[in-house]
């Protein structure tokens, strides 16, 4: 999920601070984008009475309590699809003035002061929002989630509409008496007649609406204690033999330990449930409950060292998260991990590190942030442009505020930021809960004026550093560290504090000589100290990553490192190394055939599953470029793509003991299977007439095969398919299904969805997701091409008719590509066309901030992928 997963971010893990007044393509004066004025309404508190059942239908009576300041203008609320049986305002019993959508109140029966509301109605549930109704289809048991996103509680009872409105909830829930019910508060009581039991909860501390959970089924319970907090973990019966309870509840329980003793900040709740729902029901942060999904938890009892961290990772998030959650009101969130501004969303993250390292549950935890997290936030930070053209704040990343907070800690003692961090929160208001009032708090805490150092952090863009030295007889002579801006915008550079780090080449390996602890500010740093010291092969200018900051290795560094990465202990150095060299690539400064180079010496040594993880997923945007560059450097992008898979079979074959590396290179191998000969050999891996020692195949692993034989045309595919369709009935078989149908290579089929996708057509938002990820594969070029003018005639326009979470998905996966300077000028065309400031440009004519950066991150993809091509000398 983080939605709550840091590793397959993400899942877990934003949202806007104080000086954000606004998402980019947003317009405060922009009459439909605003809401009713929030301080008229006071007080609010929802009762709701429900009644459910195994049917897809419900009936509810919702009582509604505020206070309003003036009754002079109608007011409204918002309740999507439901028939109205009856409805009050004061004791009046009127005929409701509801269009479907809307409820109007008349102001001749509104009172200033205290007002009550009643309204009975009726509705249908939905399979994918709303209040969702799944059927198990292992046994036909019926759950019920709660998937509350962009005012999809309103389909369940009505609500103001301001979203970030605060209020009070009190549920009274009917269901059948097999069923457990789910919410906020623990339940006071619960009564049962005849066939079902009445659920009855207390009153709520104020939350948002999105941030209520309703969940209900036969799920299955196991509980722990904590202190005073009630642990409970819920999944469905048809799972739960396959989750390590113990584990799950015992990591909990050490991570509530850690959060006492060294956040003196109470957690909200008097209860804490985790449930573990089905793969495409995403994770949202409901208030005292966290969902999960099988699939982000890889659910087994037997984990693997590498599910261990993950499983870790997810559950210290998502407690983080709900340990925040409540300190000021909600907002939407653009990274989707929690929920409420930058600061909270990286503290969130901080919060993980530092527990996981001081728990020892996870201790190489910052590894996984620096390549899963870390590198997604200097990436962001990249696109300067945008955030300077638009008038955005840079600082809207959690992944960059964590490692800013890593950097204050280090800076100025971890002591004084924890202290610093409690007063701030201990006290909290809308105006102080920001990244400029911690640095006020700290600022006051050590007793030093912090501004400049503010400024320098929070109104630039990333930095570059590298080292500059010379030697002579083996000797440093002279030893400088310098930093670059990476934005033509940037004035300022930063003040860090980093570890710089020496090493020296032998035969076998590479040895750390030594480190120093430096200070560098401006452009260029002198380091006296080193003068004098043996000449080093290899300088990391970031050892352990205390700095944030792009690093640009010296010429000798990237020829030691192609050469003896593999030799180094260090798993964080080697991640960093690796990433520069990656980073060099895309800067157009390493050939990409060095940088494989580089891979085929040092890869099949790597044991560490973070590291391997790492360059793997480097070298599927390597495929992906050398597919997107062809017809050019056809030759050696074949050649290369075959070799990749020659040694990740062979490395299947010899992990044949050590089942977690071997599955990672087998998914490996798949990926790289696009020649007839490795066609063939998954289809008869499939098939059974041919086997690999030590390696199962489970279902998972099958539908990648099939998908991989599909997307390549191979002639026995579409029977493949076909058979495995019957075989597994499960969602995630029909979802694996049509991930390896549309990527087939057929036009008929991309016009079809991609038709579909564009339409109004109501599609189950796990498959669209699917479609819109798979539709165009790199290395279908023709059939790419021949939607493209399509894909962008139609963005604005659906940035206008769809939702955030379309919007997203199509601009990461359906923005057309060619790797070629006739698209990056159409890019840029594009962008003009929409980017501007937003006073200047008229409403209708702008795209949203989600469609501005797609546009932005595809234009400097296809950059990066043209400098990648003519640097290729192949």
């Amino acid at each position: 999920m983080l939605r709550i997963c840091l590793i397959s971010l993400v899942t877990f893990i934003t949202l806007l601070s104080g000086v954000i007044k606004a998402e980019a393509g947003d317009d405060l004066n922009d009459p439909q984008r605003q809401e009713s004025p929030s301080s008229q309404i006071s007080d609010v508190y929802y009762e709701l009475t429900l009644f459910v059942s195994n049917e897809p239908k419900f009936s509810a009576v919702s009582k509604i309590d505020f206070s309003l300041k003036n009754a002079n203008k109608p007011l409204s609320l918002v309740l999507k699809h439901v028939q109205v049986n009856s409805f009050s305002i004061n004791g009046h019993k009127i005929y409701p003035n509801y269009d479907g959508q809307h409820l109007t109140l008349s102001q001749k029966l509104l009172n200033t002061g205290s007002n009550t509301l009643e309204i009975s109605y009726s509705g249908t549930l939905k399979k994918d929002d709303g209040l969702a109704h799944y059927v198990d289809l292992n046994n036909q048991q019926v759950y019920l989630y709660s998937n509350f996103k962009e005012g999809d509680t309103s389909q369940l009872f009505p609500l103001f509409p301001q979203t970030s409105l605060k209020a009070n909830y009190q549920l009274n829930i009917t269901a059948p008496k097999s069923w457990v019910v789910v919410t906020t508060m623990k339940e006071t009581n619960v009564i049962t007649t005849g066939t079902v039991k009445l659920w009855q909860f207390p009153k709520s501390p104020k939350i948002t609406a999105g941030q209520l959970p309703i969940y209900a089924g036969p799920f299955k319970i196991s509980l722990a204690d904590f202190s005073k907090i009630k642990l409970r973990l819920l999944s469905l019966p048809s799972v739960h033999s396959s989750i390590n309870t113990r584990l799950w509840l015992s990591y909990t329980k050490i991570i509530f330990n850690y959060f006492n003793e060294h956040f003196d900040i109470p957690y909200p709740y008097e209860k804490y449930d985790q449930i573990i729902s089905p793969s495409f029901f995403n994770g949202d942060l409901d208030a005292g409950v966290t969902r999960f999904t099988e699939k982000d938890m890889m659910l087994n009892s037997n984990l693997t060292d590498m599910n261990k961290q993950l499983f870790a990772t997810n559950i210290t998030t998502a407690l983080a998260t709900q340990w925040l959650s409540n300190i000021i009101p909600t907002h939407s969130s653009n990274t989707e991990i929690v929920t409420t501004d930058p600061l909270l969303d990286s503290l969130a993250l901080y919060m993980t590190d530092q527990a996981l390292t001081n728990t020892s549950t996870s201790p190489q935890i910052w590894r996984s942030l620096y390549f899963n997290q870390k590198n997604l936030a200097y990436e962001q930070d990249q696109l300067t442009g945008f955030y300077y053209s638009t008038g955005l704040h840079p600082l809207t990343d959690a992944f960059k505020g964590a490692a800013i907070l890593r950097q204050l800690a280090h800076q100025f003692g971890a002591e004084n930021l924890k202290l610093s961090l409690i007063d701030l929160l201990q006290y909290p208001s809308k105006k102080n809960i920001n990244f400029n009032g911690l640095i006020a708090k700290l600022s006051s805490k050590i007793q030093q004026d912090l501004s400049s150092w503010q400024n320098s952090w929070l109104q630039t863009g990333e930095s570059l550093i590298q080292v500059d030295f010379s030697c002579s007889d083996n000797r440093v002579t002279s030893f400088n560290l310098l930093q670059l801006p990476l934005s033509n915008t940037q004035t300022a550079l930063r003040k860090q504090k980093v570890t710089l780090s020496l090493y020296i080449k032998s035969q076998q390996q590479l040895h750390r000589n030594l480190d120093v602890t430096i200070t560098y500010q401006g452009a260029k740093t002198n380091i006296k100290r080193l003068v004098g010291v043996r000449c080093p092969d290899l300088v990391y200018p970031n050892d352990q990553d205390w700095g944030y900051a792009k690093v640009k290795l010296d010429e000798k560094s990237i020829q030691t490192a192609k050469l003896k990465i593999s030799s180094i202990d260090d798993p964080l150095l080697k991640s960093m190394l690796w990433q520069s060299l990656w980073e060099s690539v895309l800067d157009g400064e390493l050939p990409l055939d060095q940088y494989l180079g580089a891979v085929f010496i040092n890869l099949p040594q790597e044991q560490n599953i973070t590291v391997l993880t790492q360059v793997l997923n480097q070298l599927k945007k390597s495929k992906k470029y050398l597919q997107l560059m062809q017809p050019m450097h056809l030759n050696y992008s074949r050649h290369a793509i075959k070799g990749l898979a020659q040694m990740s079979l062979r490395k299947t074959m010899f992990y044949q003991d050590k089942p977690e590396l071997q599955q990672i290179w087998f998914n490996a191998y798949i990926l790289f299977s696009n020649s007839p000969q490795t066609l063939d050999h998954l289809v008869q891996l499939l098939a059974g007439a041919a086997n690999i020692n030590g390696l199962t195949l489970d279902q998972k692993t099958r539908w990648k095969m099939i998908k991989q034989i599909n997307r390549y045309d191979h002639i026995k595919s579409q029977s493949i398919l076909l058979a495995e369709q019957k075989k597994d009935t499960s969602e995630s078989g029909e979802i694996a299904s049509i991930a390896a149908y549309v990527s087939r290579p057929e036009a008929n089929i991309k016009r079809s969805w991609l038709t579909r996708i564009h339409s109004d057509e109501q599609i189950k938002p796990s498959i669209l997701n699917t479609v819109i990820s798979h539709l165009y594969p790199e290395e279908q070029k023709l059939l790419r091409d021949a939607t493209s003018e399509l894909r962008f005639e139609h963005l604005s326009e659906l940035d206008k008719r769809k939702n955030t979470h379309f919007m997203q998905r199509y601009v990461s996966n359906l923005i057309p590509t060619r790797c070629d300077h006739q698209n990056i000028a159409i890019l840029a065309k594009v962008m003009n066309q929409y980017y501007s400031q937003r006073t200047t440009k008229p409403i209708g004519s702008r795209l949203s901030q989600i469609s501005q950066e797609g546009l932005q991150k595809a234009h400097r993809d296809e950059v990066q992928c043209v400098k990648m091509k003519e640097t290729l000398r192949h």
